[in-house]
């Protein structure tokens, strides 16, 4: 829904599926895009190959991690709501503004650091969420003449959505318009960098490593060591 409604306010969209299947699918009911890249984010020589492609295709002014795993093994949500992200972050030309989808569950979440550096996986979803939350706001950091946000989007009506239940009660369309939002920059709140946005307003209630540098730079050698892909 990003990616449609970015199409029809005349934006250029490429689009990223897993595979050749969703890839047809998404072709058919968004006509408009650009392109699909495709890269199944469990495999992490798929993501290498994909950042390689994303580079292809030349410079992007946005760029929103949107992918995420729920309900799955360790070793699934590990690799494709974090250490993809991370490489990524750390392969792809840098774009004037990258937006990261996490969740009010990371507060329930931990670093795992530790498994991240012994090549573990014992990473839960909550501690995926904090682990993308912290990557963002560190880029954000490094990366002072780009924009880097985070985005929640709340617990909304999509297949991962009804997960853990017979409803979702969020709204869908909020779900999506502060990506939208902070794409554009039309306004002057959503054209800052380092920001954490719950329907289109600032979250506030932040897990405390998120905002500490030392837990940041702990993240980014943990990410380094586990993948030997240093963030440039």
């Amino acid at each position: 829904m990003t990616a449609a409604h970015l199409l029809a306010r005349g934006h250029r969209v490429v689009a990223h599926a897993r595979n050749d299947r969703p890839a047809a699918d998404v072709r058919r009911d968004l006509p408009g895009l650009e392109t699909v890249v495709t890269g199944d984010l469990k495999n992490l020589e798929e993501t290498r190959r994909l950042a390689a492609r994303i580079n292809e295709l030349g410079a992007f002014d946005v760029i929103v991690h949107n992918a995420g795993e729920y309900g799955v093994a360790d070793e699934e949500i590990l690799n494709v709501n974090s250490l993809s992200p991370y490489l990524l972050m750390s392969l792809v030309d840098p774009p004037r503004q990258s937006l990261y989808l996490t969740s009010d569950l990371h507060l329930g979440g931990d670093l795992k650091l530790g498994e991240l550096r012994g090549g573990g996986s014992d990473v839960t979803y909550d501690d995926s969420k904090l682990q993308i939350l912290t990557l963002a706001m560190a880029v954000a950091r490094q990366r002072p003449g780009l924009r880097v946000n985070a985005v929640a989007p709340g617990w909304v009506p999509t297949m991962m959505g009804f997960a853990n239940g017979p409803y979702a009660p969020d709204d869908l369309r909020a779900g999506y318009r502060t990506q939208l939002w902070l794409a554009e920059g039309t306004e002057r709140a959503s054209r800052g960098t380092g920001g954490f946005f719950f329907h289109r307003e600032p979250e506030n209630d932040v897990h405390a490593s998120v905002g500490d540098n030392r837990a940041q730079d702990a993240l980014l050698d943990a990410y380094a060591r586990r993948t030997g892909v240093t963030l440039r």
